[in-house]
Parts: structure tokens; sequence; C-alpha cells
């Protein structure tokens, strides 16, 4: 099977494609990553730090370092999965324009997969892939429609979240469902705990749901009752100030650093230990408050250097 897998170009997109990669490797894969910054995570600082912290930070430092070295961590970069996993793999900020759409036709993906890919498919690309286009969602649906369900699903205190695997139609996330999995919501472990393990459980879903296409078998699909959905915008500061009154931290900065070492080859552990500890890390996001992430990206840059030098 031809799939063109798309996922969003920041530290959770890694993540995914270190998980799903080798588990499609009977299949022929090609990769799109979405490069995309909405205005409101420029004006919101909560949103703004945690650009930094899955975007500006691995991108812009950890991974050119990391990329530097011929070395790969447990879990690769994105080069570091190109090269490991050989995949070809595009960065995009439009996918319906002429030049994509070309590329997407003389690839000629059986199937579309989309999982924090943060770009709209329009008709022109929904019509191209025989199996169609399925999306991987981080919220229940209907209820958790739209952008940072996980936050949403915390502050309407759900014991449980969910993850929908749905096939893409000309709505957002309004499409027919095929299977929706729950997490138990701990609020104690943050916000950005929970993303990770929720994606793991559309992924699961979608390696049965390819396994059943492979097999010729049609999805049993669920139209979304309308009655029951909600479409959820990017939080403004209020909300993280209910979470704050709530006890929840948006990111567990000891969470983050355990999450972020995974990428660190063997070679550079103890180099980095200390710049990208907790303590540093909350540090490093502080001065995005204070100096804006260009100048809090130099000085973590600097860090960087600093501890390889003096190893």
């Amino acid at each position: 099977m031809r799939i063109l897998f798309c996922t969003k170009k920041d530290v959770f997109g890694a993540w995914i494609l270190n998980w799903v990669l080798p588990k499609l490797s009977q299949h022929h894969v090609k990769v799109f990553l979405s490069d995309k910054t909405r205005t409101e995570e420029n004006s919101v600082q909560a949103l703004t730090e945690e650009k930094y912290l899955e975007r500006d930070l691995p991108l812009s430092a950890l991974f050119t370092l990391i990329d530097s070295h011929s070395e790969t961590g447990p879990l690769a970069t994105f080069e570091g999965c190109r090269k490991r996993y050989q995949v070809e793999i595009d960065t995009i900020t439009n996918v319906n324009d002429p030049d994509t759409e070309k590329l997407i036709r003389d690839w000629s993906p059986d199937i579309i997969v989309s999982a924090r890919f943060s770009l709209i498919f329009k008709a022109n690309i929904e019509s191209i892939p025989p199996l169609g286009i399925f999306n991987i969602h981080p919220g229940a649906l209907p209820g958790y429609a739209g952008l940072c369900a996980p936050l949403q699903g915390i502050l309407h205190a759900e014991k449980k979240l969910g993850c929908t695997l749905h096939k893409v139609d000309g709505g957002i996330d309004t499409g027919a469902i095929y299977r929706v999995a729950y997490l138990e919501s701990d609020p104690k472990q943050s916000v950005f705990a929970h993303i990770a393990p929720l994606y793991e459980l559309g992924l699961t879903n979608l390696l049965e749901l390819l396994a059943d296409l492979a097999q010729g078998k049609t999805p049993q699909l669920k139209v979304q009752d309308k009655e029951g959905f909600r479409y959820f915008r990017l939080p403004d500061e209020s909300a993280f100030v209910e979470l704050d009154r709530m006890g929840v931290q948006a990111v567990s900065f000891d969470a983050y650093s355990e999450f972020i070492k995974q990428f660190v080859p063997a070679s550079l552990a103890s180099q980095l230990k200390l710049v990208l500890s907790p303590l540093e890390i909350q540090s490093s996001t502080q001065c995005v408050a204070e100096l804006g992430i260009p100048d809090a990206l130099e000085q973590f840059k600097k860090s960087l250097q600093q501890s390889c030098v003096n190893a």
C-alpha cells in the first residue's frame, strides 16, 4: 500500500514518526510535515511558550545539534527518521496548492493519513487517494473537535480523554468515525504528558484499519451525531488561568525533560544532561516571556554549544 503520512513539524510529530514508521515497513511511505504558526501563538503567552518548547527549542537548537553528529538517539530527529527509515520527507505550508497537488497525484497514494497535521485538505486533495483520507484527532468526537482537545477535556474535568480515528470529509473533524480509544485522565501529570499517549491510541487503531484495508475489507464507519458536535478554537489566556486554578500544569518540565532526552544520542547524553534538565528548560522558557523567542533561543543554543565544549 502507498501511504502519504502527514504530521506536524514539531517534537510530537517527530515522536509520531518514530512510533509509526517501523510499523509501516511493509508499505511504501512518503511523509509531509506541516509548518504553520497561528496568530494566537504569538499573542497568548502560554501558547507562545508551548510553541517554543514544541517547535523552536527542539527544531532550531537541539535537533540541529544532534543532526551534526553521526549517531542518533533512541528517537530520531526528522533528518534521523529520513535516514533510519529511508523515507522521503517534505515540509509544506499549503497542502492544496497546484504544486503540492501535482506532487501528491504523481506519487499516487492509496491512502492519506493525517496526525497532528494542522493543514486542512480541500476537495482537490480528498479526491486523490482511492481509500480516502483518515485523520487521527486527539479528542473524542463529536464532543471535542478542533484545537487543543486534550486541554479542553481536562478543563471540562473529563475522567477519560479520547483519540478518534475518522475519515476526512468536507468539514473539520466532522467525518465518519472508525474508532474512538480512551485514556485515563491524570491532571497531576500535566496536559503535555497526555499528548503522546493519546496519539499512540490513534496510531494503534490506524494499524488495525490498514490491516483491514490490505485484506480488502470495507471499514465500518459511524456517522457523527451532529447534535453532540462541539468545535474548540485555540484557548485564550483565561483557559490557562483556569488550568492554574485547577492545579494543572500545561507543561510539566520534568515530563518535558524526559521526553526530549529520548532524542539525544548516547555520545551526547552526559554533555547535555544539565542543559536539558527540568530546571534549565524552565529557565529557558521563562526567558521567552522576558526576552522573546529569538533571544531565548539564542541563549539556549549557546548553552548547548558550551555544554559540548566543556565536556
